[in-house]
């Protein structure tokens, strides 16, 4: 199960990976420990920086290079990207036009996850022991396995209790988003012009998979 909360915090976080580098050239430092791990062109790369960049990161992006490559990979990444923007400024970039919308839309993106993260991720999504057995009972053939021949056998409880504790969660949040989301359209001004929407360009069919038998 993905949320709503799930996907604008994805893009938020893929975005932030791609410009996290777009900062001034005259920049040279922020606080925390000032010590020089490199310098590309005018632009100073501190650890505090190094830091900044490492814990800005998705956990899953993380640990992906610092297991491709460690410490040294990822200043790389870093060293890269600061090259890359100080060549996009040579030729301009800063000044086009679509600039602007391409920043707005960031902007946009991050202040919708921080408002989902203050709203329904910092809400109380506790889920007791007790939830979470009450579930395991209530959907046991959920959890049933094929053995060999035509014999079955559930899970035990303590083998997917935390993902049964994180689907409840999801569940939570999921209901608080759209509680939110419909609290928000009670008071809010929305006119749709359906006779436009119809205009609209439908979405392509799904081409029919052949099962595999």
């Amino acid at each position: 199960m993905r949320s709503e909360i799930k996907k604008f915090v994805l893009l938020a976080a893929m975005l932030a990976l791609i410009v996290s580098c777009a900062k001034s050239a005259n920049e040279t430092k922020s606080a925390g420990d000032s010590t020089v791990l490199a310098t590309v062109g005018n632009k100073t790369i501190t650890t505090a920086m190094y830091e900044d960049e490492l814990n800005n990161l998705p956990p899953q992006v993380r640990q992906y290079f610092l297991r491709q490559g460690g410490s040294q990979a990822f200043l790389n990444e870093i060293i890269n990207k600061e090259l890359l923007y100080q060549e996009a400024m040579k030729e301009g970039i800063d000044k086009d036009k679509g600039l602007k919308q391409a920043v707005e839309s960031y902007k946009k993106i991050t202040m919708v996850k921080m408002l989902l993260q203050r709203k329904i991720e910092g809400a109380s999504t506790t889920v007791s022991d007790a939830d979470v057995k009450n579930y395991y009972d209530t959907h046991k053939e959920d959890f049933k396995l094929k053995g060999p021949g035509k014999t079955e056998k559930v899970l035990p409880f303590p083998a997917i209790k935390a993902l049964i504790r994180q689907h409840l969660i999801e569940a939570k949040q999921e209901q608080a988003f759209a509680e939110y989301v419909n609290n928000l359209k009670k008071t809010a001004k929305i006119n749709i012009n359906e006779r436009a929407v119809q205009t609209l360009q439908p979405a392509p069919e799904m081409e029919n998979t052949p099962v595999a038998k």
